[in-house]
């Protein structure tokens, strides 16, 4: 009898560290763009330009995240399904690879360092990962969106809480049933809920199932051929870029994106990972060290680079030399500008994320060892999904292994 495509997955693919390393660019490029200041004196740069257009799509890079979640968190589960302390292991894997960051930081958030306030209801709900609820259903009071990127956190985490269980007692005929299930009705519950009056569907953990479940499917079934792959990268970015052309938004928070740029973002991610899995020139852009470099440090890349750019932005706006200021405003365009920033945020932020994963994370991941997975590959070798963690189940966090080719 054959093994399952599950089974069957190497016990590391290289390219999926840069699949998270291209999802983390597309995050930064987009956060950098609408929250870093250039310059006191800089023309504001036109949202309808290209590369304003196109960097605020940058938001699809956390479905690349989700997608390779679901693949890599099932493929986990599925070699280690009927093995002693599969609940047990798994769980304890995913918590020292999630908690002890996320918890740092949440923590310096909400009690130390200078942030817009917040309720004990809202301290709760990030303690407690259902703040992408509270986002829903009543937004953020006060705004730091330091705190509201965790949203995607959240909805991982209740995906883990409950995936395990599914995984354990269904088939695998019913697994890839269960999988078809979510992908269309996460896509028609964000239909019937926005046409109902509720605005913010894209932070709802059931209105998201269908890029983590697409992503359970490929490690079930495996994945499409390479050519279906490039197709879904091509219609996927088209429909993307269509609806943001069309209706003169390119966020998530447009009805017409939670409508339309989700199926697109959808499309995009599951042929990305297609594509990363396949032959040719993309896998090996993806096995390139500076994309797999962000990959392996994506987690913490994604918690922190918010304060980055925060912090950066004040440093730019009001602590260069005044001079120096002008002569920038003067001779280089506000575009160019923009880029400077993000490309110095995105290497602060690294450089944040390889200190803490040196010095704070591999002493948690390390405590793994007592909570071997049966048939899981070796620890050694991955890493994590949203940088390890498996905020991505992809993560570092794996012990950087099988964890780590995982996702946030």
């Amino acid at each position: 009898m054959l093994p399952s495509p599950a089974l069957a997955e190497p016990a590391r693919i290289d390219a999926l560290d840069g699949v998270r390393g291209i999802a983390i660019l597309l995050v930064v490029l987009m956060h950098a763009l609408f929250f870093g200041v250039p310059l006191p004196g800089a023309e504001i740069i036109d949202a309808g330009a290209l590369y304003p257009r196109l960097a605020a799509l940058g938001w699809c890079g956390v479905d690349v995240f989700f997608v390779l979640s679901g693949f890599l968190i099932t493929g986990i589960l599925l070699r280690s399904k009927g093995a002693p302390r599969y609940f047990r292991n798994f769980y304890a894997r995913r918590s020292l690879r999630i908690f002890p960051l996320y918890y740092a930081v949440i923590v310096l958030l909400l009690f130390v360092l200078e942030r817009p306030p917040s309720t004990s209801s809202e301290k709760a709900s990030y303690l407690l990962y259902y703040q992408n609820v509270r986002y829903a259903l009543w937004g953020e009071q006060a705004f730091d969106p330091a705190r509201v990127i965790t949203w995607s956190l959240a909805i991982e985490e209740q995906f883990y809480l409950v995936w395990p269980a599914v995984v354990w007692f269904a088939s695998r005929a019913w697994l890839v049933r269960i999988c078809w299930m979510a992908i269309v009705g996460a896509i028609a519950l964000r239909f019937v809920l926005l046409a109902g009056g509720l605005h913010a569907t894209h932070f709802l953990t059931p209105c998201r199932l269908d890029t983590l479940a697409a992503g359970s499917l490929m490690a079930v079934v495996g994945s499409p051929s390479l050519m279906v792959g490039r197709l879904l990268v091509a219609v996927g970015a088209a429909c993307l870029l269509a609806t943001a052309t069309l209706t003169g938004s390119s966020l998530p928070e447009s009805p017409a994106m939670q409508r339309y740029g989700l199926v697109g973002a959808l499309a995009f991610a599951v042929g990305v990972l297609v594509c990363a899995r396949g032959s040719g020139w993309f896998p090996r852009v993806c096995s390139w060290g500076l994309l797999r470099s962000l990959g392996k440090y994506s987690y913490c890349i994604y918690l922190v680079h918010f304060l980055v750019i925060d912090g950066l932005a004040r440093t730019s706006y009001g602590s260069l030399p005044a001079g120096l200021q002008q002569w920038l405003v003067a001779n280089v365009s506000t575009t160019w500008l923009v880029l400077a920033f993000t490309t110095s945020c995105l290497v602060l932020s690294w450089a944040v994320a390889f200190t803490s994963w040196h010095l704070f994370e591999k002493w948690f991941l390390g405590l793994k060892r007592h909570f071997a997975t049966v048939g899981a590959p070796s620890e050694a070798g991955l890493r994590p999904a949203l940088t390890t963690h498996p905020p991505v189940g992809s993560n570092p966090a794996e012990n950087g292994n099988a964890d780590r080719n995982r996702r946030p």
